[in-house]
């Protein structure tokens, strides 16, 4: 039996290249549920950062016509929400209740709004749909459990995936060992290496190899970090490329950034038209 698409909202407070640590996360999230569920991919960025984050992240393999990518500046009816929310919501969460009765969506990311934000907004629509005596709006849960595939590197990973070969390979370097991040021995579950390992080594079968014998004690992170570079650069190489393109076609990014905007005010005028029908 298939899952019931659900609606995710994700957010992108970036300001430059995107880092390996949201390959890690944020990314590998977002490339695993864009062909299962609706999505929307807030940007906390305008003008040229705007711009490369989208790169970014079509260049990893997002589809634009999967995923709503909007800046909320794009998207006036949010003001019009805020301002009704002023009233009801603590002024800290005011744009995350407006967010989240735009959007309806069913999980929010940690990136998009933290659980308090997401609890404090879903006591808001519990009132307004109480007062209306209808469920107008529909609450959202936090995406992430303690323990998520999806979860952060234990370490920054900072050093952007578009970087070149050696700045790549500096970086697996430096990756502490796993007894230095507080992990057991032999552990590869949270690991950074493996984490990594996960996204560039394309091979899963061998992927589960390198871990048994790693656990086994047949393997060093000295020969973890070799492989590792090598199927990086194989991966990333391509994405470079891609990425290059993509920001020399300015007009056509701004285009994803419009289209996403439309949809995502689209949605939020969907909901304010059922609140002010049921003013």
């Amino acid at each position: 039996m298939q899952a019931t698409p659900s609606t995710i909202l994700c957010a992108e407070r970036a300001s430059g290249p995107l880092s390996l640590g949201l390959l890690v996360g944020g990314m590998r999230q977002r490339l695993h549920f864009q062909h299962r569920h609706t999505q929307f991919l807030m940007l906390d960025a305008g003008g040229d950062d705007a711009l490369h984050v989208v790169a970014d992240h079509i260049a990893a393999g997002i589809d634009p016509h999967k995923i709503a990518v909007f800046e909320p500046a794009r998207v006036p009816e949010l003001a019009e929400l805020r301002t009704r929310f002023a009233d009801l919501a603590p002024a800290g969460t005011v744009h995350t209740t407006a967010l989240l009765a735009a959007l309806q969506p069913s999980f929010v990311s940690p990136q998009a709004a933290s659980a308090a934000d997401v609890t404090a907004a879903n006591q808001i629509v519990r009132g307004i749909n109480a007062r209306a005596g209808v469920m107008l709006l529909a609450e959202a849960q936090p995406l992430l459990a303690q323990r998520s595939p999806f979860n952060a590197p234990r370490v920054a990973l900072d050093v952007p995936f578009s970087a070149d070969v050696d700045t790549l390979a500096r970086a697996i370097d430096a990756i502490p060992a796993g007894a230095t991040l507080g992990l057991p021995a032999r552990e590869t579950e949270g690991h950074p290496l493996f984490q990594l390992l996960e996204i560039f080594e394309a091979d899963i079968h061998f992927q589960d190899d390198l871990k048994a014998k790693f656990r086994r004690g047949g393997l060093s992170e000295r020969v973890i970090r070799a492989h590792l570079g090598d199927c990086a650069e194989r991966f990333l190489a391509p994405l470079r490329e891609r990425r290059t393109a993509l920001l020399a076609e300015r007009n056509a990014l701004q285009r994803v950034l419009a289209d996403g905007a439309r949809v995502a005010s689209q949605a939020a005028a969907t909901a304010l038209q059922r609140l002010r029908a049921a003013a």
